[in-house]
């Protein structure tokens, strides 16, 4: 998962999903719910965690009153216990016996109240989380009312809301996100989870590789598979760390596997556990035995990190980083070796010209071929960099859209108005022309841009909605002769304290998991720049405050450079801090990178 240049501010919706993923004792199959094992205090282990606050949390005494008993349950079940067994002593025993923790999460901002003897809890609902560990960004009013009787004498709650109740203050200082990655179309794809700040690396592996032997959220499922065999367990239900290397004793179901698979496995494990606790190689094991995994140490057989191929990871190798730009109608290209940057020089070919006006533009990650639209939106045309060749490959539709090259060398074009929009997939021969399956998503509100993730498996979308418009994910599922996009995700943009977001410009990837989205609160106040993470639990302003119309983005992986272009034809680069004159006084009319 792709870190922020920014500090994440207190305000931050640290997603809930940690409480229904993690397990420290590690004494359970499930990655859903922390619920039983016991917790060990190993003498001489160090606190990790950098901002943890010991909160006791205490079983309810004999007398307390109702309020005391609503109070208890909520600071209970706000932080993590492994079994939450103080959270079931303030329930019924016959509560105690059908309340799970598994049932999902609200996250929540208030406090209880007492009103007449009734205890009840209005708040704001931050954010919900289902059982299979997705989360929500919410924005909407909580209302819990706890019905309290007697029993043996003491208040107790009989009826509680399904699930965990967790105030967003406890997981803003304890919890922070991983990645756990599987597989789609022969590339890693992350899948967020969230964890608190575990006492050692061994428990954060094992809990992330239960979880990635538990597969997929629901959400993303449909779209990847896993390198490793259905039934695969984590035997002693523990991974290890010594010296930078993780050893992973698996069931023997991965025996199985051949060549090309182990290296899968190897891969998705590799980076699962290296972005959380920064090993250099893995150790696989079966039965105690070390497995022999292609391109691991012959002696040692650990697998190092540099032995993944890179073209395995979620953001794909891309070569070069020149700057194309449309000047006058003509593609040209700013050297990436100069600064400050020299004059853009004209492409090879008609579209280097300006023969065939050029509205906006995309490169190949291999920076081996570009596509132009043309002709006021209507026509699609095809050039090799090297040659400046050109055909055409659309012709006689209508408002193209911007056009997208995705990391398996094929181009995305999406045409049309309305609910009459059509999106096509061409590959590299430019004859063979897919219509992707995508009714469910554009048949519901006009598609004003679209970016394909880096992996190929999530395409991020900003479409109408009346009189505002939206972002989204879907997911990209791939059959031999068949491409659907599907699965829409709204994302909340007009969160309590969050930027409002209700009109939307453009949209980039700057990450496996981090996007870049031009937004304004009105459509009479010009786009910003705003980081979001892909859940929108996170929305930061990218640099500070400008004063330029931002109307279109340019993102190069995985450098993270970003330039963006305004209305007047100006460009500015991404400083981390400010936004910065790129281009000078040289006026261009739209930009890519490659990718």
């Amino acid at each position: 998962m792709m870190t922020s240049r920014h500090p994440v501010p207190p305000a931050q919706r640290v997603v809930l999903m940690a409480a229904l993923c993690v397990v420290v004792a590690l004494l359970t199959s499930c990655v859903t719910v922390p619920t039983v094992g016991p917790v060990r205090k190993i003498e001489g282990q160090q606190q990790t965690c950098q901002n943890c606050v010991d909160v006791e949390v205490e079983a309810p005494l004999p007398g307390d009153d109702p309020r005391q008993i609503v109070e208890g349950y909520l600071r209970a079940t706000s932080n993590y216990q492994p079994n939450y067994s103080v959270a079931k002593q303030f329930l019924t025993r016959a509560a105690a016996e059908e309340w799970s923790p598994e049932d999902g999460a609200k996250i929540y901002r208030g406090s209880p109240t007492v009103n007449g003897g009734k205890v009840t809890l209005n708040a704001l609902l931050i954010g919900t989380l289902d059982p299979d560990r997705s989360y929500t960004a919410q924005d909407t009013r909580l209302h819990v009312d706890f019905k309290l009787t007697k029993e043996d004498g003491q208040w107790r709650i009989g009826d509680p809301p399904s699930g965990l109740l967790v105030a967003e203050s406890s997981f803003n200082r304890f919890y922070k996100p991983h990645s756990v990655y599987f597989v789609g179309n022969g590339r890693l794809v992350p899948d967020a989870i969230y964890l608190p700040d575990l006492p050692s690396q061994s428990n954060i592996a094992s809990v992330l590789m239960k979880a990635l032997l538990s597969g997929p959220s629901a959400w993303l499922r449909p779209a990847v598979t896993s390198g490793l065999p259905p039934n695969t367990a984590l035997i002693g239900d523990a991974v290890t760390t010594s010296d930078g290397i993780a050893t992973v004793p698996l069931s023997d179901q991965v025996m199985q596997l051949d060549d090309q698979q182990r290296v899968m496995m190897a891969a998705q494990v590799m980076y699962t556990l290296r972005e959380a606790v920064g090993i250099k190689g893995v150790l696989f094991t079966v039965n105690q035995q070390p497995l022999q995994v292609p391109n691991a140490d012959k002696v040692s057989f650990v697998v190092p990190a540099d032995a993944i191929p890179r073209d395995l990871g979620p953001i794909p190798p891309v070569a070069g980083d020149q700057l194309y730009v449309v000047h006058n109608g003509a593609i040209k290209v700013v050297a990436a070796d100069s600064t400050p940057p020299k004059a853009p020089q004209p492409v090879l070919g008609d579209l280097g010209k300006g023969r065939h006006r050029v509205d906006s533009l995309a490169v190949s990650t291999a920076n081996t071929d570009m596509a132009a639209v043309t002709n006021n939106r209507s026509a699609l045309r095809w050039s090799r960099t090297a040659t400046g060749d050109v055909d055409t490959v659309l012709s006689g539709v209508r408002n193209l859209l911007r056009p997208q090259f995705s990391g398996f060398d094929e181009l995305w074009a999406l045409s049309g108005s309305g609910s009459d929009q059509r999106m096509w997939v061409l590959t590299q021969e430019k004859r063979k022309r897919i219509e992707v399956s995508a009714a469910k998503v554009l048949g519901k509100g006009e598609v004003t841009a679209f970016r394909i993730s880096p992996d190929g498996a999530r395409i991020a979308l900003i479409r109408k909605s009346g009189d505002r418009t939206q972002l989204g994910l879907a997911r990209i599922s791939r059959t031999a002769d068949k491409i659907t996009i599907d699965g829409w995700r709204p994302l909340n943009t007009t969160q309590t304290d969050q930027p409002q977001l209700l009109h939307m410009q453009d949209v980039a990837w700057v990450g496996a998991t981090d996007l870049l989205v031009l937004g304004s609160p009105f459509a009479t106040v010009a786009p910003q720049p705003f980081r979001m993470s892909q859940d929108a639990s996170s929305v930061v302003a990218e640099g500070e405050a400008t004063n330029w119309d931002a109307k279109e983005l340019a993102v190069l992986l995985p450098k993270q450079t970003v330039i963006a272009l305004d209305r007047n034809g100006q460009t500015y680069r991404d400083g981390g801090s400010e936004w910065t004159r790129f281009l000078g006084k040289v006026k261009v009319s739209t930009i890519a990178y490659p990718g």
